[in-house]
């Protein structure tokens, strides 16, 4: 994703410079310089970042590492092109925005569980079913998402959940469908859906995993998804940049899953493929805050993990 905005950014009026990992090589680029990071980032960030006028950025939510980080650059005034602390950790949790999406949006039935209180038979009771997704609340990707068919499965994903510190999740009715996402740019202003995608999914040993995507395509309930996708950005007040929305579609039912609220994998699809440069037009859209224009794309694409 880096190499991707870099590539963009390597005829940008901006003087850019980029933070990389002193472990790894440097990109060669004719406009960009990099900063070979030595040191904890959040040390490096509340030293340094007072010195730069702007920062886009891709991080997790994961333990709010997004917000972390979003704070730091707006307690010391960069812009940011990107979601402000406000969005980022409601879009964190992925309870909490179900919280702060209106209940005309169809969700899927969920309930927040603590590992500790939590036991096959009192969720199978809650959903009336035996089967159903776990997911932690706070994670990023697909990581640590089990569709639970039994006891003993739950028994040993809590297991996996204690090893790795995940002490909420979130319980989810399984929903039979397609899994697709949306790409959006936006403001505080507008919003502008540019792209739906396929989300290509595989199932091992109850465990779902994200394997890539095509981008764009265009499903039957498309100006449907496209409208649904604005109206639902546009409720989080502070929603800024590339934001992503995932959805199962089943039969004319849209359902909506999660909102990530940074630039996620369509992206390196979208940018290749982009008539326009993808990530100055995420920066316009913040800079000018006008109406975001129609994006186009040359050809499908395809990403594969």
């Amino acid at each position: 994703m880096l190499k991707c905005v870099l590539d963009d950014l390597d005829d940008s009026a901006f003087e850019v410079y980029y933070l990389i990992n002193d472990s790894l090589d440097t990109l060669n680029y004719t406009n960009s310089t990099a900063i070979p990071l030595d040191t904890n980032l959040m040390d490096w960030l509340n030293e340094n970042c007072q010195f730069y006028d702007c920062c886009l950025f891709i991080a997790p939510e994961d333990n709010l590492i997004q917000y972390s980080i979003t704070r730091i650059l707006e307690k010391s005034g960069v812009t940011i092109f990107g979601c402000d602390s406000v969005s980022s950790y409601i879009c964190a949790s992925k309870d909490l925005t179900y919280n702060h999406v209106s209940n005309d949006i169809l969700k899927i039935p969920s309930v927040k569980l603590n590992r500790n209180e939590s036991t096959y038979d009192l969720i199978c009771k809650n959903f009336n079913k035996n089967d159903f997704i776990i997911k932690p609340d706070n994670r990023t990707s697909s990581d640590y998402i089990y569709h639970i068919n039994d006891e003993t499965e739950f028994d040993s994903c809590m297991k996996v959940y204690e090893k790795n510190s995940i002490e909420y999740f979130l319980a989810q009715e399984y929903i039979e469908g397609t899994p697709i996402s949306a790409s959006l740019i936006c403001n505080n202003k507008y919003a502008r859906c540019i792209s739906i995608n396929s989300q290509e999914i595989s199932i091992e040993n109850n465990k779902i995993r994200y394997a890539g995507c095509k981008s764009p395509i265009h499903p039957p309930l498309e100006k449907e998804i496209t409208e649904l996708s604005e109206k639902i950005v546009q409720q989080i007040k502070g929603l800024n940049g590339y934001v992503g929305i995932d959805y199962i579609l089943q039969e004319k039912l849209i359902y909506f899953v999660e909102i990530n609220s940074r630039i996620s994998t369509p992206y390196i699809v979208l940018q290749k493929n982009c008539n326009q440069n993808l990530t100055q037009s995420i920066i316009d859209s913040i800079i000018n805050k006008n109406e975001i224009p129609r994006i186009t794309f040359k050809n499908t694409g395809t990403f594969k993990k």
